[in-house]
């Protein structure tokens, strides 16, 4: 009974955000109680929101020998091999999990996301609705399935997705984030930022609330969203395509300036040096002037208090 009612402690604490308190509180019935498959399960994905990923691919493991028919032990694995971009690894697991639950939407708002991270967009849409349809009134299954409208244009149904979640559930943080690119997406920005700080009020560590604060101070100004459509297009993906791209650039401009002098044109190679200077001095400077302005924003929220 101690168990259950420190793992029931330890969701409720993820729930509000507390990831922390749960790690602590998992910790703690994991000392007394090392072979609970769902805690090792719980922690696993604990650690994938702290970016622990090494750690957090111990606990699934250590879950699935424990639980290796469990639900809850795969889908912690394919959370994991998610966020390690492993994704055939994630399907594997998340089919598994499915084949021994067909019927939870947890399961199918677990596919659709990774398959919009896959990129598989029709896979994505197609999960995301069988979820809404067996939980209609999870926000979890709304406010994916808006994203998702929200990712082939139809803005209309994603506010009104996000609306219908929000309605369940007023501080669903996901769907505030979705009404906020709503909003955006349609030239709002003062409304957007609303959306955005509330997020953020609830959960400061959100990474969608956070991007889309970045996009408005981005829309606010033209050199800073210079610099964050830049950073936001080499940065997406492996780290290998963000180091072939910057190599790939510097090569590019190097045969230009070998080419201009060859030809006997010293001013058009003087001009690509002082403008590759200036580039590299740009994104030297602008990723702090970007965070400054940034940390001025976020003192504007004032954290809620979770007891």
């Amino acid at each position: 009974m101690e168990s259950l009612r420190l793992f029931n402690h330890a969701q409720d604490q993820l729930a509000r955000s507390q990831v922390e308190a749960a790690i602590e509180t998992l910790a703690t019935l994991l000392g007394d109680d090392p072979e609970h498959a769902a805690a090792h399960a719980l922690l696993a994905i604990c650690l994938v929101r702290r970016k622990r990923l090494h750690a957090a691919r111990l606990e699934a493991e250590r879950s699935l020998e424990l639980d290796p028919e469990g639900v809850f032990p795969h889908v912690a694995a394919a959370m994991v091999a998610s966020s390690d971009r492993r994704f055939p690894a994630a399907e594997q697991h998340l089919h598994a999990a499915r084949a021994i639950d067909p019927e939870s939407a947890d399961i199918e708002i677990q596919l659709a996301r990774l398959y919009s991270y896959w990129g598989k967009a029709a896979a994505a849409a197609e999960h995301a609705a069988r979820a809404v349809a067996l939980a209609p009134a999870n926000p979890d299954a709304l406010a994916l399935s808006g994203e998702i409208a929200l990712g082939r244009g139809d803005m209309a149904t994603a506010a009104r997705l996000a609306s219908e979640a929000l309605e369940l559930d007023p501080e669903h943080v996901d769907s505030l984030v979705l009404l906020g690119r709503c909003d955006l997406a349609q030239g709002r920005a003062v409304q957007a930022r609303e959306h955005a700080l509330w997020a953020l009020q609830l959960d400061p560590t959100d990474a969608g609330a956070l991007e889309l604060l970045c996009a408005i101070k981005a829309r606010e100004s033209f050199w800073l969203g210079l610099w964050w459509r830049f950073q936001s297009f080499v940065s997406s993906g492996s780290g290998t395509r963000t180091i072939l791209l910057l190599l790939g650039m510097f090569m590019v401009y190097r045969v230009c300036v070998i080419l201009t002098v060859d030809a006997g044109r010293e001013d058009i190679a003087n001009a690509l040096r002082v403008a590759w200077l200036a580039f590299a001095a740009y994104t030297w400077v602008a990723p702090a002037w970007f965070v400054r302005t940034l940390r001025r924003e976020m003192e504007q929220v004032q954290l809620r208090r979770n007891f």
